[in-house]
């Protein structure tokens, strides 16, 4: 069933995206791929993400989770993407009652497994998922294009997701390569989860991308933003001559300063719709997250350290955006209280 949020609703999500998109990082490049972003979706992008998963997404449903990013020149992962997949599955099962599966790469999985346990999640086998609550799996996924589209056709006969998420998750730009932002190639390193996706979008399923620097899943419907605004998005740094713009478009795509923020944003919106503000984690869920997630061998990209945090933004700083959007979902949820009732009766 269609949701379709309230005037109220549509400016507290105007709001959730204007903080989840604040320049914060330093790069310079998330004001111009938001606006590129709101050109071909008119938004708000995390209010749109949450309506539509909302309608979606049913109780038992599984809803499918890429993530992961292999950082040179360790080959292992970053914060930014596994923490925001695990908060997110953890707001799907608390709001929609959805079953979670996080797909990655081989050398990603203890990370996410990590990220998910400090969201508050069981991690299982994947035969649990479907008869147990509040568990979610995390599966490798092959290296090989091959192995990857007979995986991807596995998972989804077997899985019938409703939904597909990619956080923060690199894709194959038109030569069938993978890049970091910078344009290093990371091709033999990346699980092909791209055709999960593809196929995923031939079934008509939703697909949604969460991204920062322009070289993830979904960034191809701002291919143009992301060649003028990303440097070194017109050329990578490897054989292949190409860009760093994934070639496969997806449903939505959401721009976010830190593609954390991106999920954290959706959480928030779909609290404000369910009128539920436990959909959104607390910062101390946020903080564990972290600290789990590093503890598994994450970095926190930047700096290059197993510090806590993500794109060089300590995990103390994190938290602060998460209290700042559970003040959002409250608001949201009282939205046009002036108009009512006095809200503080001893004034």
């Amino acid at each position: 069933m269609a949701i379709t949020p309230t005037i109220e609703q549509r400016k507290m999500g105007e709001a959730i995206d204007r903080l989840v998109s604040v320049e914060i990082t330093g790069r310079g490049v998330i004001g111009e791929l938001y606006a590129a972003a709101r050109l071909t979706q008119p938004g708000p992008l995390c209010l749109d993400a949450a309506a539509r998963l909302a309608a979606r997404v049913h109780k038992g449903d599984v809803v499918m989770l890429a993530t992961g990013l292999p950082t040179y020149p360790w080959l292992s992962g970053e914060q930014d993407g596994p923490v925001g997949a695990a908060t997110l599955a953890r707001a799907l099962v608390v709001g929609v009652g959805a079953r979670p599966v996080i797909v990655t790469d081989p050398v990603n999985v203890e990370i996410c497994r990590a990220a998910l346990s400090g969201a508050g999640l069981y991690v299982r086998p994947l035969e649990d998922v479907g008869r147990l609550p509040t568990t979610a799996a995390v599966l490798p996924f092959p290296l090989a294009w091959d192995a990857a589209r007979t995986r991807a056709r596995e998972l989804l006969d077997a899985l019938r997701p409703s939904a597909l998420i990619a956080i923060e998750r690199p894709g194959a730009n038109e030569h069938g390569h993978y890049h970091a932002s910078a344009g290093g190639r990371i091709t033999d390193h990346c699980g092909k989860i791209d055709a999960l996706f593809e196929l995923a979008r031939a079934r008509e399923l939703l697909t949604i991308g969460i991204g920062d620097g322009g070289n993830e899943l979904g960034a191809a419907a701002i291919r143009e933003g992301v060649l003028r605004a990303v440097p070194g998005a017109a050329q990578c740094r490897c054989p292949c001559g190409g860009t760093v713009v994934p070639a496969l478009e997806l449903d939505l795509f959401i721009a976010a300063a830190i593609s954390n923020w991106g999920a954290y944003g959706i959480e928030a919106a779909l609290a404000i719709l369910l009128g539920r503000p436990e959909v959104l984690h607390a910062r101390e869920i946020d903080a564990r997250t972290y600290e789990l997630c590093a503890a598994a061998g994450a970095n926190n990209d930047g700096p290059g350290l197993l510090d806590v945090g993500a794109d060089a933004i300590s995990g103390r700083l994190h938290g602060h955006v998460v209290d700042l959007l559970g003040r959002m979902v409250q608001s949201g949820i009282d939205f046009g209280w002036m108009h009512r009732e006095p809200r503080f009766p001893w004034l």
